[in-house]
């Protein structure tokens, strides 16, 4: 059976400002036996912080830098075996948000106040959880329980596309533009754009709710990624030409993707936290090894936002290609980039010719057939490959 390492989707930080003052405090009151299991984690992608549950009670406080998402963990669910969905708190601005929550389900259980931001997005969670019910189950009535298993090779996947397209429309699209219109200038319309408005299909719907947020939330953080985003969707179009841009290499020193020109270009979109990303590397560096040469290079480009932690995984995986940061946001804005590892195949001339999120490491993806076809260099007799870093 071929291994695929599927995408991990791309969880965002979210900010409005470049710099803020004050701090955030979160008062959670928890209800429920807690068996003993006293802990509660508060986490991002990068950064996570702990304290103890007593009486009921516990308590987090930092110094507020921007609007983000802060996921909630306690340790109860993962001592008792219990499954985690996750729930977070979105951080709209400096003050106290108070927290009640019951240990057995706190996703559902959970009430968020003391910013409006905050409130309407919990709002919102509930309103969309039975919006994508009714979606799924209009779905399972089209195309049976293993709806699921239909993907870009399946006879059915372009009526699937266009039935859930037209399903968002119905229960998704509504829901997203009432929010906007009402609280266009809450960073919680920002925000939910720059999320689940991902998942509508017309750039020409995804322009007319981006222009109803505010001038002030079209220029936050969440604004200018859903605007770059909308620009990537046009700009990554299969047969478009990748306009050029430069960005630093481990060293410092700068990478030009003009000086690509000439080549097929493999461009890897990659993170240091992404588990798949680095499962995937071992068969990319054998591809490599079998293909690198005058007509053929891969340019790996990585959306971390910790320069350091890119820096330590560069060092960790010894990739003999080009690496680069992305420190301009053309993940999003020239290739529309939602979730990592994410490939694109350049032609000689610049041109866009194939896409693949998720890497196939059996050999037979699309990407990797095309490779083979329009490579000329002989493959080398090494075949050694270097173990894959285990997920974690």
């Amino acid at each position: 059976m071929k291994k695929i390492f599927f995408a991990f989707a791309i969880l965002l930080s979210n900010g409005l400002f470049a710099q803020s003052k004050g701090r955030v405090i979160i008062k959670g009151t928890m209800d429920g036996d807690l068996k003993g299991h006293n802990k509660i984690q508060l986490f991002t992608r990068t950064d996570k912080d702990s304290t103890e549950i007593k009486n009921g009670q516990y308590t987090f406080s930092f110094p507020f830098e921007g609007p983000t998402m802060k996921m909630v963990y306690p340790e109860y669910t993962q001592k008792m075996g219990r499954m985690y969905r996750p729930f977070g708190i979105l951080i709209s601005e400096p003050g106290i948000y108070y927290i009640t929550s019951n240990v057995e389900d706190m996703y559902k259980t959970s009430v968020v106040k003391g910013s409006k931001s905050a409130e309407l997005y919990r709002k919102f969670e509930s309103d969309q959880d039975e919006s994508l019910s009714k979606i799924t189950s209009n779905v399972i009535k089209l195309y049976g329980n293993e709806w699921y298993r239909i993907d870009e090779k399946s006879p059915l996947y372009s009526s699937y596309q266009k039935s859930r397209d037209s399903l968002n429309k119905i229960y998704l699209e509504p829901l997203i533009e009432n929010l906007i219109k009402k609280n266009s200038n809450q960073y919680v319309s920002a925000f939910v754009l720059n999320g689940a408005g991902k998942q509508i299909n017309s750039i020409e719907t995804m322009e007319h709710l981006f222009a109803l947020l505010s001038p002030k939330m079209q220029q936050s953080v969440s604004g200018k990624s859903y605007n770059d985003y909308i620009q990537g969707l046009k700009n990554s179009k299969i047969g478009n030409s990748v306009a050029n841009f430069i960005l630093p290499a481990p060293d410092g020193k700068d990478v030009d993707f003009k000086n690509f020109t000439g080549k097929y270009v493999l461009i890897d979109f990659w993170a240091s936290w992404c588990a798949p990303c680095r499962q995937s590397f071992p068969h990319m560096r054998e591809v490599y090894q079998k293909y690198k040469g005058d007509t053929f290079e891969i340019y790996s480009i990585s959306i971390d936002e910790d320069k350091s932690s890119w820096l330590k995984a560069v060092e960790e995986e010894k990739n003999p290609w080009p690496q680069s940061l992305d420190t301009k946001n053309i993940s999003k804005s020239s290739f529309a980039v939602t979730a990592v590892p994410t490939t694109y195949l350049i032609d000689p001339s610049g041109k866009i010719i194939m896409k693949e999120i998720g890497f196939d490491t059996s050999g037979n993806s699309e990407i990797e057939k095309k490779i083979k076809e329009i490579s000329k260099s002989k493959p080398s007799g090494d075949k050694k490959m270097i173990p894959a870093i285990k997920m974690y």
